[in-house]
């Protein structure tokens, strides 16, 4: 008879009824969401196409009215509007949440420790409390965005939370006070209580419930807060937006759907588009309305002068399923999102791999760039990840993460950035190296860094990608516009990081494959000043020509590494063990580009597989090279006679 009696109390107060079912239903959008969205949230569209039931098509342009296709119509960008409201309930409430329980958490503090112990600290809570209390909340938001914008997530949640606790402080801090003067307390005090009991025991069962209250008003408050930024053009994905031919034009493409992103398009669209900025209004208006009946409901259920009364047993269950939902909600959401670090190439394909399944099923992982710029992070963060996929057409779908960050998710249909001819290359498969090594020897043994410091201005790309005439997929490192002088370090297997002879520099192309039985060392394009060679790489020595191709006659080298006069110590023709080699026209060790560098002329008697030992004071490096005959050489007739070579026709022996 109790437990029927407290369902009908329950029941018989509406407004806890609508609030407890409506946050319930709001937190299950939060956590399914993203996994509930028929759509890519992010995927623009320039045209809707349709398929009628008789068989003929219609198209439609962006923004759209509501239809079958899209229940809530699409904005100006051709994004599904129901899409991007379920995939930004998970972020948008779930960040409303973190920062009320963080500024209820300070509040609540500060005023239980001001009102119980009182004194100077009591004071000082007050002034810095009236203080703030002057500023108006929106203006101090907006400095506290700013300031705490390189944070990210975590910058716009502390944000949030800061603003508005100085009323929880106040508002405990005088419960506090009345309930420091009741018979109970002073009762508990003269049976010897501690202050930890009384504080834990009494004051708590006092303020509890209001203290409940209070947490729903201020969820509803900072979700209305991070509304009005919203409106501002503050939000989560930034506070950038598209400027076109005649104007503002909208928010920059598709970053990540969040609700107050979609609200800062009211400045866009206001007239010309009502419907996108309606849609994400009315849902802040039902979730802010939804908290503040929760609150009406839980202040009349825990007043014990109220009819809609609850006894407290029952009020504690409801207490801890509240408390529970959004616990789980606020450490569900900074579990998965707040992660430090950027994320590597395999981590961006994991989530991109779910985009381009959503928007393009059965595309295929052709090409992956991580792009740095002196302008965002410098070398040590990309500003961008970017993945493409193919599909059966051949057609690409371009996904890129702003600042190699999970949340700020850019997705292009048709379109290619980064200059890559996607002709012929092969699927990429998982479980492939990062970015990261690749770099870091570009960097080092490529030049690459002695680049940026004389070209600050320079885009640094990262590439990886399969060609149809490889074994392996490669890295390869462009500093510059491939138009404009670039510098390309290449290219480094996928799989091991080992360097691997590089295409796509300027290149002869082989007359025959180097034969199988000769082991020749593989070459990678090294920038040595103002010149990019092909090197063979050494601990301690590295060898390199102009040409990716070796010939019989007169072949010109740098050797880079050691210090004093370059000696070749052995040379051994396998097919010919009389064979000579010689080193011609050698100069000593001299600094060029910061680095120590050696020139002298290798002279190859004979063509063939060749083994050599070179030298360059304490500095040794042996390898293999294959020598193709001389009338192989590209433009031969401008190459001086050799003095002891005979010149031998281009025929493979």
């Amino acid at each position: 008879m109790r437990v029927r009696h407290e369902v009908g109390r329950l029941f018989s107060n509406p407004a806890l009824v609508i609030g407890v079912t409506g946050t319930l239903v709001l937190l299950l959008m939060g956590i399914f969401g993203s996994l509930l969205a028929p759509y890519d949230p992010s995927a623009n569209q320039s045209s809707i196409i349709r398929v009628l039931p008789d068989g003929t098509s219609s198209i439609r342009f962006p923004p759209t009215l509501p239809d079958a296709q899209h229940w809530l119509g699409t904005d100006p960008l051709g994004r599904d509007q129901w899409s991007r409201v379920l995939a930004g309930a998970w972020l948008s409430l779930s960040v409303v949440i973190v920062s009320a329980l963080v500024r209820l958490v300070i509040g609540f503090s500060l005023g239980l420790a001001s009102g119980w112990y009182g004194g100077t600290f009591a004071r000082v809570v007050r002034v810095i409390a009236m203080g703030l209390g002057t500023i108006p909340q929106l203006l101090l938001a907006i400095m506290l965005v700013l300031v705490t914008r390189p944070l990210g997530v975590a910058g716009f949640i502390a944000s949030l939370a800061v603003v508005g606790w100085p009323e929880i402080s106040e508002f405990v801090r005088t419960e506090t006070l009345r309930a420091k003067a009741e018979p109970f307390i002073e009762a508990a005090r003269s049976v010897g209580a501690p202050g930890r009991r009384l504080i834990t025991t009494h004051l708590f069962a006092t303020v509890g419930p209001q203290l409940l209250t209070v947490a729903a008003l201020e969820t509803g408050a900072v979700l209305l807060l991070l509304a009005e930024l919203g409106l501002i053009g503050l939000f989560l994905a930034g506070a950038t937006f598209l400027v076109g031919d005649f104007g503002p034009v909208g928010p920059l493409r598709s970053r990540v759907p969040e609700w107050g992103q979609m609200l800062g398009g009211i400045q866009f669209y206001a007239i010309t588009a009502e419907l996108p900025t309606l849609i994400p209004a009315v849902f802040v208006v039902l979730a802010s309305a939804i908290f503040a009946l929760l609150a009406d409901g839980l202040r009349a259920a825990s007043d014990p002068f109220s009819s809609r009364r609850v006894l407290p047993g029952t009020f504690g269950v409801l207490t801890k399923v509240l408390v529970g939902a959004l616990c789980f909600s606020a450490v569900g959401f900074v579990g998965v999102n707040l992660r430090p670090g950027v994320m590597s190439m395999d981590e961006g394909r994991a989530v991109a791999a779910k985009t381009a399944e959503t928007t393009w099923p059965g595309s295929e992982f052709v090409a992956g760039v991580a792009r740095f710029s002196s302008a965002a992070f410098g070398i040590d963060r990309p500003e961008r990840l970017t993945y493409y996929y193919r599909n059966a057409n051949a057609e690409v779908l371009r996904i890129s993460f702003m600042n190699g960050d999970r949340l700020a998710i850019e997705t292009r249909k048709y379109e290619s950035e980064d200059e890559i001819d996607f002709t012929g290359l092969k699927a990429l498969p998982a479980g492939l190296m990062s970015y990261d090594d690749p770099l870091a020897k570009a960097e080092g043994e490529g030049g690459g860094s002695d680049r940026r410091h004389a070209r600050p201005a320079d885009l640094v790309r990262v590439i990886l990608t399969w060609p149809s005439d490889r074994e392996a997929p490669v890295y390869s490192v462009i500093y510059g516009s491939t138009q404009l002088d670039p510098l390309r370090v290449c290219c480094f297997d996928a799989r091991t990081g080992e360097i691997v002879d590089a295409v796509v520099g300027q290149r002869a192309s082989p007359p025959w494959p180097v034969p199988s039985d000769c082991d020749a060392a593989r070459s990678v394009i090294r920038q040595v000043g103002p010149f990019q060679w092909y090197f063979v790489h050494g601990a301690l020595l590295s060898v390199g020509g102009p040409f990716n191709l070796n010939y019989q006659g007169d072949n010109f080298i740098q050797l880079v590494g050691g210090q004093g006069t370059p000696r070749l110590e052995a040379a051994t023709n396998r097919d010919d063990t009389v064979a000579r080699a010689d080193f011609v026209n050698v100069k000593p060790t001299t600094t060029v580009g910061g680095q120590l560098v050696s020139t002298a002329t290798l002279r190859l008697y004979k063509p063939g597989c060749w083994n050599l030992r070179m030298s360059v004071g304490s500095a040794s490096l042996e390898y293999t090279l294959y020598a193709y005959p001389s009338d192989c050489r590209p433009q031969r007739e401008q190459f001086p006679a050799v003095p002891g070579v005979t010149p031998l026709p281009c025929v493979k022996n």
